[in-house]
């Protein structure tokens, strides 16, 4: 994946001529090939015409413009290559490619029919429109989709249903599209206003969003690490849903931290979803000197992946993973209720992992990856030892979890990060897209067989 070969600019100064626009167009350029490593070097004329005439100054001309256009159509060819840093691991088999590498920032992602990639950009509060016009899988054409909304308000989900981009962000729910066929959103109408949707400060602001079965779901999460206040203190941590006009709100579920993106199963109506786990569990025990390192917050509580249900409470911030209580609870009188009443986990990933974008595999172009999950692990921020900076695979077997596996590591070494996956989602040809919101990419990663 590393290029090997010197660089265009390093080429073009070894060329003396410059490009103009009858140079670009000379018919010698379609008929001429160039061995890779040859090079033509300045002052020294080859070729029939060796002797300086007017007839070899215009042979070499157009041999040389030839020449560059060609290096620079070879260069071209290999930047996607050149673009993967060297060291990241990818499962055998498949390749990983860049796809999109001009977006600052790239978070969630959602495709029209058509094969168009949306890209949200929080941190400038914006979307992307992203076409590959030529099928080669990169989009050459990037431009604004929806712009002008306050980066505080963090524009992040998207979805897309029946011919309107939906996206979310914490003041608000939109649907937008373009009607007038320029590529950008001309038509934006907002759904679900502030007075709706519950909005405190703290963290874990950003909105998920899911439109499904005529109805809108969302969820923004816990105001701070691990909330201790009644079930019903607040409207956060929970999924709420609402009519596709943005009325008849109801609660769907409870006791959610953060979960940043929902996912229909293939063939069923289930909802699910990744939710991060509470950070420093362990410093009450372990203190602030951390004498023995982090040995219970690097490996507690683990993530979770969940198969959310009408009216089912999923614990936070009481019971952990598969029904621990949190020691930092222990006086509380009904943990043994509340574990009872929790939904255990279906799948338990690896502690700060940030498990954030996820989806269900429904095309054929991976071999039995069909109903498989795939989630993008953006990483850890505060384990001693880091987990996640992966795009992992989870195995279904008659709807329910059994493996896991990692398709690509963006972590080399166990300690030098390079990457950090924000999201992923099934492109319409098969492949899989990773956005890597500190690397400034967007990855395909593709089946190349055995």
């Amino acid at each position: 994946m590393k290029a090997t070969h010197p660089t265009l600019r390093s080429i073009l100064g070894k060329l003396p001529v410059t490009l103009t626009p009858s140079s670009r167009t000379n018919p010698l350029t379609s008929s001429l090939s160039h061995s890779e490593g040859e090079r033509v070097s300045a002052g020294r004329e080859r070729g029939p015409f060796s002797r300086s005439t007017p007839e070899s100054k215009t042979w070499l001309a157009s041999f040389r413009t030839a020449t560059v256009l060609f290096l620079a159509s070879l260069f071209a060819f290999q930047v996607s290559a050149a673009d993967v840093p060297a060291g990241i691991w990818v499962r055998p088999g498949f390749t990983l490619t860049v796809a999109e590498n001009t977006i600052k920032t790239p978070r969630f992602m959602a495709t029209n029919p058509e094969g168009v990639l949306f890209v949200s950009v929080p941190s400038a509060g914006k979307i992307m429109a992203c076409r590959d016009k030529n099928n080669d899988g990169v989009y050459e054409s990037v431009a604004p989709y929806v712009e002008g909304h306050n980066p505080k308000n963090i524009l992040q989900g998207l979805a897309w249903h029946n011919g309107w981009l939906w996206f979310a962000e914490v003041s608000a729910i939109y649907k937008s599209r373009d009607t007038n066929g320029d590529g950008k959103a001309d038509e934006v109408v907002k759904v679900v206003s502030e007075d709706k949707l519950p909005i405190t400060g703290g963290g874990h602001r950003w909105r998920a969003l899911l439109i499904h079965q005529s109805r809108i779901y969302t969820h923004i999460g816990d105001q701070t690490n691990a909330t201790d206040e009644p079930i019903d203190a607040n409207e956060r941590k929970k999924i709420w849903s609402f009519a596709l006009d943005g009325s008849d709100k109801q609660l769907f579920a409870s006791g959610l931290r953060n979960t940043e993106k929902f996912a229909i199963r293939p063939g069923t109506e289930e909802i699910w979803g990744v939710d991060h786990d509470i950070d420093t569990l362990g410093e009450s025990i372990e203190g602030k000197e951390k004498k023995f390192g982090q040995p219970i917050t690097d490996h507690n509580p683990p993530a979770e992946l969940n198969h959310y249900k009408k009216g089912g409470f999923y614990g936070h911030p009481y019971i952990l993973g598969k029904n621990i209580p949190n020691f930092n609870f222990l006086k509380r009188p009904d943990l043994a209720e509340l574990a009872s009443k929790t939904t255990i986990p279906e799948w338990t990933m690896a502690a700060h992992c940030s498990g954030n974008g996820m989806f269900f595999y429904h095309g054929n172009k991976i071999p039995n990856a069909r109903g498989d999950a795939f989630v993008a692990m953006r990483g850890s921020w505060n384990a001693t030892q880091k987990s996640g900076y992966c795009l992992a695979r989870i195995l279904f077997e008659d709807g329910h979890p059994y493996g896991e596996q990692k398709m690509v590591n963006f972590l080399k070494g166990g300690t030098e990060v390079l990457g950090r996956p924000a999201d992923c989602l099934e492109a319409p040809d098969g492949s899989i897209l990773i956005s890597d919101d500190t690397g400034n990419k967007i990855y395909r990663l593709s089946y190349a067989g055995q």
